[in-house]
């Protein structure tokens, strides 16, 4: 799963990445997002377009006071296309969500059995700024309307797999025009883009323990501990 990240470079940084209108979003860098904080999302509203939504997917189709569903900050790319929650985001309301780093806890002894965890800081070798292969809806309660996205996860790859059993889908920049075409209903091709990112173009290391507290968003929680590769 994916249950924390980053998003620590300037705003020239994702600029250089993301072309968007800078003034349509009040960017803050941050090191430690936690679900239902807001996330910075890429394209939802057609191309170069940028906007903060809800980590935790509502879907539109919930009822106000009805029965209270699993907070779904993630969506495993399996069945992605057939899950109620998914179906519809999947076909139509896909997005970027942006970052460029993730934490995942591991156990002893490849990621099984009991005893302590530690936390791992996770990106691209060059550790720049990348986008999460999303979705999101839109949900109308009665305090107004929310905008929401999950991040969706797939099998790891080598590097990960000894620290988690599942990572976050990163889509290589070749692949975004595909994924965020609106006019692009073909989810067979799309389910095709949802693999683990490949392993030499990422690198990993131990941080401390402070990232585990949602309350510590500083770089404090991005310091390595050691190097793992």
């Amino acid at each position: 799963m994916c249950g924390r990240f980053g998003m620590a470079a300037d705003i020239e940084g994702v600029l250089d990445y993301f072309r968007f209108d800078p003034s349509s979003v009040r960017y803050k860098q941050r090191y430690n997002v936690a679900p239902t904080d807001p996330v910075l999302t890429y394209g939802a509203q057609g191309p170069r377009t940028a906007e903060y939504m809800r980590w935790g997917l509502i879907p539109s189709w919930s009822k106000p006071g009805g029965r209270k569903l699993p907070l779904a900050i993630n969506a495993r790319a399996e069945g992605i296309a057939t899950q109620p929650m998914f179906k519809r985001p999947f076909q139509h309301r896909r997005c970027l969500v942006l970052s460029d780093g993730f934490y995942e806890w591991a156990r002893p002894n490849a990621g099984g059995g009991g005893g302590a965890v530690t936390p791992y800081r996770i990106g691209l070798a060059s550790w720049g700024v990348f986008g999460f292969a999303g979705l999101w809806d839109e949900w109308t309660g009665p305090d107004g309307t929310v905008r929401s996205c999950t991040i969706i996860t797939t099998t790891p790859n080598e590097l990960v797999a000894p620290i988690h059993d599942r990572m976050p889908v990163i889509l290589p920049p070749e692949a975004h025009e595909e994924w965020l075409d609106a006019d692009n209903h073909d989810t067979e091709a799309l389910g095709r883009l949802l693999v683990p990112y490949p392993s030499g173009a990422m690198a990993a290391y131990e941080v401390g323990k402070a990232v585990g507290d949602v309350k510590n968003d500083t770089p404090v929680v991005m310091e390595p501990v050691r190097r793992l590769l």
